[in-house]
């Protein structure tokens, strides 16, 4: 699950306002961090290509996310955080894990936590600009950094990451396209585990 987590929250949709924060930050980043900021939620799909020693993996799904809280799905998973209890619905298993994640895990995997620390680990500099789209490039400030680049393609007309891509020191490329980025009012229920939602799905507490 983890693999999951990491590779959607770590890189997706709202890693982005951190950059910003760094002394090479721009304005097309600000207006996407105060956007954010000032919005009660947000939705949007992904697909995501990983290539790992020739091998292709490809996961495609939708994300909503709220301050601390998050909750996504892709064909293999659902998966929600509400700001203390973090559960994961792995179908092909047939059941749910819950548990209690400390600070450290929440960090790693939550992008509200994570885009306050990213100035801390990247630089940030735009790579190419133009009316539409503005491509940001952030290289790793730590030499031990399993991360190499990334690139990041801002839509400039609609304020959000459009396309984000990563290559990692072990030669992982992973490309994620996202698309439906929209601000909505999202209600804490979204992000909640109704065990009345799951009948006969054998639920695993690791609390």
């Amino acid at each position: 699950m983890k693999k999951y987590i990491n590779i959607i929250f770590i890189s997706l949709i709202l890693t982005l306002p951190a950059y910003s924060q760094s002394n090479h930050g721009n304005n097309v980043l600000d207006k996407v961090v105060g956007n954010f900021e000032e919005s009660n939620g947000v939705n949007a799909n992904f697909h995501i290509n990983s290539e790992t020693n020739g091998y292709v993996s490809i996961i495609k799904g939708s994300i909503s996310i709220k301050d601390r809280m998050f909750y996504f799905v892709t064909d293999e998973m659902e998966c929600g955080y509400d700001g203390s209890i973090l559960w994961s619905y792995i179908r092909n298993n047939n059941e749910i894990n819950i548990t209690s994640p400390d600070e450290e895990e929440i960090i790693s995997i939550n992008p509200y936590l994570l885009l306050k620390n990213y100035s801390n680990r990247f630089k940030c500099s735009t790579k190419t600009s133009n009316e539409s789209s503005e491509i940001v490039s952030l290289l790793p400030k730590n030499s031990d950094d399993n991360i190499s680049f990334v690139n990041v393609t801002i839509n400039k007309k609609l304020l959000y990451p459009s396309k984000i891509e990563i290559t990692n020191r072990d030669k992982t490329k992973i490309v994620i396209n996202v698309s439906n980025y929209k601000y909505i009012n999202l209600d804490n229920s979204k992000f909640e585990f109704n065990e009345k939602q799951y009948p006969n799905i054998e639920i695993i507490d690791l609390r």
